[in-house]
């Protein structure tokens, strides 16, 4: 087989592997949604998401038997050329594994296809309603949420980031309100930062070199910038840099001190140290809106 005809035989090869993988995906996807469904918050659409889960297998299984003959084809390739195509599958395997995140992202399908379950916002009920992995403050008010996998670390393991669109907010450029970022620690799926609600007035940024952002604010007076990167463990966030400034009136006049990692510092020094940090991702994230 000439290096054109292998090069778009193994094109076809790997669209329908993807065909496969994201099939299954969606079909798992449904199915947990529909166990979410049935636990009584919320509209009853089990049936109609079981029909759709039945319909993705028959056409995993009619794609797989398309693979079969591929496979047969791909064999008669030579012997060098399948080791190096299995290194670049298991490559890409590690990197794009976000089959971890299935459960976490059911949660939020749920949340959204039932309207985030106001018709039970005064009632006892509406609490437990949400998921487990859902954030106190996306929950707060209805809104368009949006997902996106990001490899921060670059360990090969993507990370999942949950935003919201914040109606009302005009961005000339989309760039959704982020809320929830998680990872996986090799067994399941954990919040990257456990301690805190990203929301209203904590929120956080990606940008270059695994570079997490982190912004709070707890009065008009008082407001700090932490950077963090993911440790060697893929999940726990290391705080590699601190700055904070905090204000007070004099006569009439505000006065505000900056600090970094409890330092004083000029002003001058606070806004280059942040500006250093904060360098434009590469690659932007992909974002998909849940539905």
């Amino acid at each position: 087989m000439g290096t054109y005809g292998r090069q778009g035989f193994d094109e076809e090869k790997k669209q329908l592997k993807n065909r496969i993988v994201n099939k299954t995906q969606i079909a798992a996807a449904l199915v947990l949604s529909a166990a979410f469904l049935s636990a009584g918050c919320g509209n009853d659409k089990t049936g109609e998401v079981q029909k759709g889960a039945d319909a993705a297998g028959e056409e995993i299984s009619d794609d797989k038997d398309l693979m079969a003959g591929d496979d047969t084809a791909s064999e008669k390739q030579d012997q060098d050329t399948a080791d190096g195509n299995d290194v670049a599958v298991n490559t890409e395997a590690a990197s794009d594994k976000t089959d971890i995140y299935d459960d976490v992202l059911s949660q939020y399908q749920d949340m959204v296809q039932n309207d985030f379950f106001e018709e039970l916002r005064e009632t006892d009920q509406w609490d437990s309603c949400f998921g487990e992995d859902i954030g106190l403050e996306i929950r707060t008010h209805k809104q368009n949420i949006y997902y996106t996998f990001y490899d921060i670390d670059g360990n090969g393991t993507m990370e999942l980031i949950i935003a919201g669109e914040e109606n009302g907010i005009s961005n000339p450029v989309f760039s959704p309100w982020n809320y929830d970022l998680y990872g996986y620690n090799g067994t399941d799926v954990v919040p990257i930062f456990p301690e805190m609600e990203f929301g209203y007035r904590t929120n956080f940024s990606l940008f270059e070199n695994g570079v997490i952002e982190v912004f709070y604010s707890s009065s008009a007076a008082e407001s700090g910038v932490d950077f963090y990167k993911i440790g060697s463990d893929g999940f726990t966030p290391e705080l590699a840099d601190s700055f904070s400034s905090a204000g007070h009136l004099e006569g009439e006049e505000p006065v505000f001190t900056y600090f970094q990692n409890g330092k004083e510092i000029t002003q001058s020094q606070y806004d280059a140290g942040i500006k250093s940090y904060e360098v434009t991702l590469s690659e932007q994230p992909d974002w998909i809106q849940i539905q």
